[in-house]
């Protein structure tokens, strides 16, 4: 047998491109050569599973972001590869040195652009860089800042054939891509932990342990544990998962705009327990964002009042307000000049020739080279793609000629630059493709730290490397290995001896979490009981009964077509033998994507509901949550619309539904958050479980036992029927055990009680006495259905109907979501349209079938 040849020993050289594996000969580098050697003495199979591995970690962390592609927007998982970048400590010190070097001059920048405009006046920067700019307004002069105003900034950067780094463009507002770099880190060092140990990576921990400090020190009270707050554009944006990862790794607060709310010059996190103060805010929108008042009246994002809350001096924000200034492109020519003049310096990391077009020589030379050129805005930073006159038509060129013939100054040229290759595992081989690397920077009073490595990317097309991060590429960890071992004692678990204050209760919650983990419990738990009911009702179709012979089968039709999961008409005896055969129509109703109260509807609520909490649902939860969005909702190969494989997939779906209540049940502090999510969960099981009893029961068929079995299993009350009653299956006794009985947790009556005393539990406002509308409600259904007698609500009347049964039910069906609008108007403050989650036909359809 012929043995397979290392895998490093099969990459191959790209053109004239800088190998950061490799020197000239084809030797491996120094500080490469254990990385290799490791992943050598793995294998090909070895690097498989490497791979393999890495990509499960991956989606089970759910670190995923919007890509940007033909006008159109995605979610899309992040791609990872098993191999790191590595630096040696002697680039690396070259490298941090120069990026050390460039912040500083970048803030010297924007201090004088937004005070004393010292470059401008003796024209070292065009003064349209300002004037011409949308992106400026005055209001930015006014505002104080504590601390320097770039605290978090990066620097893209590219490695020329020569091995000569270059800067290609800077991000001082809120750069992106610092928690998918961590990310990279835990997952890699998951994958590959002795190895990481072995090859003297520098940690990552310090940096982090740096910026913690150091947002802590902005703190204008100088308390010693401030309230620190990301701000998030919200779970639309393509940072969101970032911006959770990176609250939940820091222990910071994840809010939106709509969270805040500034009185008194203070800015305040808006909870259910009241208004909580903010010290530092790490802002991740854009400056125009942030006021309403002051700035972009349009937006949503920011909050009232924040630039007065500023001027104040009663917050910090990381970074301050006018920070866009110093990214955008049109600085990028003027840099080395502004360094000679500030501190008689050349830049150490020189910037990509980059040619601002309201010079009228450099406009006219971009005109005459449009096609080795890619143009970009001038004042601002856009997560589209430049624009590459090389690859467009001759009339998109003309147009574009015409374009920046009338507005020269708002565009920017770029020369393409040339990227070094790195080895790469992809479908199963060893390749060599172009990189990109992201460097991260938090500036102190006293030093400025630089993350060890940075975001790469890497891709076989290294124009494709020109676009934002976010266009998808697949990422690697950066390796920056020292001589010798480094040190591990750093750790971001505070050192602090001064004592904390003990609290428990968790009444810092913003009512846009309360909100989110309400209709997460209520999406979670109809996804059960339609699954339940569905997997019932196939259970019976697959066995050895013709369905002619199963009397119980339309009213169980009737009652999954009232949740919504099938069309009405499958429970009407004359419109459903004109549809598909149910033997079909079941099955391929676990996929439809038209119907927004099926099954498949309810998971997707649950992970959209789940995603815009990301920050307070645990890591297992949230691998529990993603296992359930496979099972229907994740495209699938090996999709088969039979009636097995639905079982199947519904047995796993319960069983993950389960397990996650057990989570929920057995994990989660009983806080205001958990109390929300259990609210909707009893909710909604009492009024699926009404619908489901007002479709089957209210006028009965002939034989009722096969019904009451079919009752009994979806609902999961089946084994404690038999436990008491044996074989006896009775209208009375069912009905009891599945509305009555409030020791039975499926039971409509342990909902009400529950509900009675979760709402018991939440705040109330200081003014009021007595109980709340929304309280008096659920005691007066609780107290109905206690007073109600089984006997009575079995018994039918003249006509074959059961008149009590129908009253009660029918109430508690019009009554429970009066009782969720309430709460929402109590306190979920940010409540849009109501969801809905009911099905579409109405119990009162069974009462069209036959007797």
């Amino acid at each position: 047998m012929v043995q397979a040849a290392p895998p490093f020993d099969v990459q191959r050289p790209v053109g004239k491109a800088y190998d950061e594996c490799r020197l000239a000969d084809g030797t491996i580098r120094p500080g490469w050569q254990p990385i290799v050697d490791g992943f050598n003495r793995r294998g090909t199979q070895g690097l498989q599973n490497a791979a393999a591995e890495t990509e499960r970690l991956v989606r089970e962390s759910g670190a995923n972001f919007q890509t940007v592609g033909s006008g159109q927007s995605s979610l899309r998982p992040w791609q990872l590869g098993p191999i790191p970048l590595v630096l040696d400590s002697q680039t690396w010190s070259h490298l941090e040195t120069g990026l050390q070097q460039r912040v500083r001059l970048l803030e010297a920048v924007l201090a004088d652009l937004l005070g004393p405009q010292h470059l401008l006046k003796e024209r070292i920067l065009p003064a349209e860089l300002l004037s011409a700019n949308p992106e400026y307004p005055r209001t930015y002069h006014e505002l104080p800042h504590l601390g320097p105003r770039l605290n978090i900034s990066a620097t893209d950067l590219a490695r020329a054939s020569d091995g000569k780094w270059w800067v290609t463009g800077d991000r001082t507002r809120a750069p992106s891509g610092l928690g998918y770099a961590l990310e990279n880190r835990v997952i890699t060092s998951r994958v590959s932990p002795k190895l990481i140990r072995r090859s003297n990576v520098t940690r990552l921990a310090g940096f982090f342990s740096t910026l913690q400090e150091h947002l802590n020190s902005l703190s204008p009270h100088r308390n010693e544990n401030p309230r620190v707050a990301i701000l998030t554009p919200g779970k639309e944006s393509y940072r969101y998962v970032e911006d959770a990862y990176l609250a939940r790794y820091l222990g910071y607060t994840l809010v939106q705009g709509r969270d805040l709310a500034v009185r008194g010059n203070r800015l305040n996190l808006k909870t259910l327990g009241g208004l909580v103060p903010i010290d530092v805010l790490w802002r991740h929108i854009s400056d125009r964002q942030c006021d309403p008042l002051e700035l972009n009246p349009s937006s949503q994002q920011g909050v009232t009042g924040l630039l007065q809350a500023i001027r104040a001096k009663r917050v910090a924000v990381a970074n301050s307000i006018g920070t866009n200034l110093s990214q955008m492109p049109a600085l990028l020519p003027f840099l080395t000049a502004a360094s000679q003049f500030l501190f008689q310096e050349t830049p150490i990391l020189p910037s990509i020739a980059t040619y601002w077009c309201g010079g009228e020589q450099e406009c006219k030379y971009v005109l005459e080279n449009l096609d080795s050129l890619m143009l970009r805005p001038a004042f601002f930073v856009t997560r589209h793609s430049a624009l590459v006159p090389a690859e467009m038509t001759a009339e998109e060129k003309s147009e574009l000629v015409r374009k920046i013939k009338a507005n020269p100054h708002q565009y920017v040229a770029q020369q393409r630059p040339s990227r070094s290759v790195t080895p790469v595992w992809h479908n199963g081989q060893m390749q060599s493709w172009h990189v990109a690397l992201r460097s991260f920077h938090v500036q102190t009073e006293s030093k400025i730290a630089v993350l060890p490595g940075g975001l790469v990317r890497v891709s076989p097309d290294s124009a494709s490397l020109d676009q934002n991060p976010t266009t998808g590429r697949l990422g690697q960890d950066c390796w920056v290995v020292a001589n010798e071992p480094v040190d591990h004692e750093t750790s971001l678990l505070s050192s602090s001896r001064q004592p904390v204050r003990l609290v428990r209760g968790g009444a810092e919650l913003p009512s846009r979490v309360a909100e989110s983990l309400f209709w997460f419990g209520r999406s979670a738990e109809r996804t059960e009981i339609i699954a339940r009911l569905l997997r019932c009702i196939l259970f019976r179709i697959a066995g050895e009964t013709e369905t002619s012979e199963m009397p119980e089968l339309p009213r169980m039709v009737a009652a999954l077509a009232a949740l919504g999961q099938i069309e009405p008409d499958h429970a009407i005896e004359e419109f459903g033998s004109l549809l598909p055969a149910l033997e079909s129509a079941l099955p391929e109703s676990l996929y439809r994507q038209d119907n927004p109260y099926n099954l498949r509807a309810g998971i997707v609520g649950m992970v959209e509901n789940a995603a815009a909490v990301h920050d307070r649902i645990s890591l297992d939860a949230y691998r529990m949550i993603h296992k359930i969005h496979e099972h229907l909702v994740a495209p699938r190969a090996d999709l088969q619309l039979d009636i097995g494989t639905a079982i199947n997939r519904l047995d796993g779906l319960i069983s993950d539904l389960l397990a996650l209540s057990g989570v929920a049940s057995e994990s989660m502090t009983r806080t205001h958050g958990w109390r929300f999510m259990q609210l909707g969960r009893r909710i909604e099981r009492a009024y699926q479980t009404a619908e489901l009893l007002l479709a089957t029961l209210q006028n009965p068929i002939l034989d009722e036992r096969p019904l009451l079995e079919s009752l009994l299993q979806a609902t999961d009350s089946l084994m404690t029927y038999r436990a008491r009653y044996l074989l006896q299956l009775q209208p009375c006794a069912a009905i009891d055990l599945m509305i009555n009985d409030d020791s039975n947790p499926r039971s409509i009556q342990f909902q009400l009680n529950k509900m009675c005393w979760l709402l018991n539990e939440l705040p109330t406002e200081d003014s009021q006495f007595g109980l709340g509308e929304d309280q008096k409600l659920v005691r007066q259904l609780a107290h109905q259905t206690l007073m109600s007698d089984p006997q009575q609500l079995s018994e039918t009347d003249a006509k074959g109907n059961r008149p009590a049964l129908e009253a009660l039910l029918s109430d508690l069906i019009e009554q429970l979501p009066r009782v969720s609008d309430l709460i929402a108007a109590r306190y979920l403050l940010h409540t849009g349209g109501r969801q809905e989650l009911t099905g579409r036909l109405t119990a009162a359809a069974a009462s069209t079938l036959p007797k």
